[in-house]
């Protein structure tokens, strides 16, 4: 008799361990349904959270490469529209040297001359100065000091040659830099109290350089230096090619830019779908499961209710 009580004490605690897994899985379903979520933890399903943490980092980082280039596409774009404007400039101060350099321009006209290119050299130094939130553009590095200020001696290149780059993909990096220097070169010159320029060929470069070459050039209206005019014509159209040329680099990152967001696109897509098809409960499933245990349960408290009587029965 006391073997027989022994084999059905452990026959209902096993049922019992069932019917207390079964209610486990059911709470567990009973969660997924009311929060949608089918894992949010380890504990859930290793593996499936192993890939959660995986994509989540994975959008997370295309997150940051996708800001950084909406960032650098909005700078360029007013790089762009700055050195458009700059190339305008440079066409008009061309048209000046050619309008001076055939030598039957009248003296009233080459002083006229004079103001226009004076206008022309102010603006350009202005747009070399141009700032994308205040920060320059044109300064290397040093983005909070302005890249030209005319001193007396002459008008000169404060930035540094340091480029700027940013993230825009794993182990990947764009250089968005523009150097001052590369782009305007620099004027050296000196300034005697009459306003006289005397230019510094030899110390001076780019497009600066050949503003400053014409401006000198053409300083006294009465005696202009045909040979200079004829030399700084020349400068200029060799600095709007070098401005065509960072446009044209403008335009080639815009295109890698392009690119990557529409391919960053499609990884959001992908991932995210991946991350709900492991994450997020199949709630269709999930309710079917889950009334299909709600019955199990109940047929299982039943038959062990009835169990529990029967074993009564043998203490009687």
């Amino acid at each position: 008799m006391s073997i027989g009580r022994v084999s059905t004490y452990q026959l209902n605690k096993a049922f019992s361990n069932q019917i207390n897994n079964t209610q486990s899985k059911f709470n567990k379903l009973s969660n997924q349904i009311s929060s949608g979520i089918k894992v949010g933890s380890m504990t859930d399903d290793p593996v499936a959270a192993g890939s959660i943490i995986k994509a989540n980092k994975q959008l997370e980082d295309i997150n940051t490469y996708v800001s950084n280039i909406k960032s650098a596409d909005s700078e360029l774009s007013v790089v762009d529209n700055t050195l458009k404007s700059i190339n305008d400039q440079l066409a008009k101060a061309h048209d000046v040297a050619m309008l001076v350099s055939n030598g039957a321009t009248s003296v009233d006209s080459v002083k006229a001359y004079q103001s226009e290119l004076d206008a022309i050299i102010d603006n350009i130094t202005k747009l070399a100065n141009t700032k994308y939130n205040d920060s320059y553009l044109f300064s290397g590095t040093r983005t909070t000091t302005s890249p030209y200020t005319q001193s007396a001696e002459g008008l000169k290149y404060d930035g540094n040659d340091e480029k700027r780059s940013t993230l825009i993909g794993e182990n990947k990096v764009q250089d968005i830099s523009f150097i001052g220097m590369d782009v305007f070169g620099e004027a050296a010159f000196t300034t005697d109290s009459e306003g006289v320029i005397t230019f510094d060929d030899a110390n001076s470069s780019g497009m600066f350089g050949a503003l400053y070459k014409l401006k000198a050039a053409m300083q006294d209206a009465e005696n202009v230096d045909f040979d200079n005019v004829q030399a700084a014509m020349g400068e200029l159209d060799d600095n709007i090619s070098v401005v065509t040329g960072n446009r044209t680099r403008v335009g080639a990152m815009g295109e890698v830019f392009d690119d990557m967001l529409a391919t960053y696109g499609n990884d959001t897509i992908n991932l995210t779908e991946l991350r709900s098809n492991l994450q997020d409960t199949d709630l269709s499933s999930a309710i079917s499961d889950w009334y299909s245990l709600y019955q199990s349960m109940q047929a299982s408290y039943s038959i062990m209710s009835q169990s529990m009587q029967a074993t009564l029965l043998n203490y009687i």
